[in-house]
């Protein structure tokens, strides 16, 4: 398998952040709903709190995996070469990759952009469960504070 067909197939892959992305929006936009809905317990405000700081790493990821995606289609819309030193010859041009970092191949760029995407479902699975028992207790006990 030629590794252009790699490229566009990880590029598949990391556009498929997205829906984690929106997903955990909706759980932020909860989140913050639920904040507004005085009086909570001090667990049940916690939960949310720790919900919403882990939804701003899941968005810290979805930013990353979508760069990637994006650096992934550019290059592979604009490269007829199956060597990845033209993505790291413009990320140094940009300053957004320091010179003297020794380049990675395909195989080492695709466990990275792997385990990006693994860390953005990690942390919208950790956001799901911190913030599923602030409803049930706000659920439970409506009138708790």
């Amino acid at each position: 398998m030629s590794h252009m067909l790699q490229v566009r197939i990880m590029a598949a892959l990391l556009r498929q952040g997205r829906v984690p992305a929106v997903v955990s929006t909706l759980l932020g936009a909860t989140a913050l709903a639920l904040l507004c809905l005085p009086p909570m317990t001090l667990l049940s405000t916690l939960l949310v709190a720790l919900s919403l700081l882990v939804g701003a790493v899941q968005a810290y990821y979805a930013v990353r995996v979508g760069f990637d995606q994006a650096l992934l289609e550019a290059f592979a819309a604009t490269q007829a070469d199956d060597a990845p030193a033209p993505i790291d010859a413009a990320l140094e041009a940009l300053s957004l990759r320091r010179a003297d970092k020794v380049s990675r191949d395909w195989p080492a760029r695709w466990r990275g952009m792997r385990a990006l995407l693994r860390g953005q479902l990690l942390a919208l699975a950790v956001q799901a469960i911190t913030l599923m028992p602030a409803l049930w207790l706000r659920w439970r006990y409506p009138d708790a504070g």
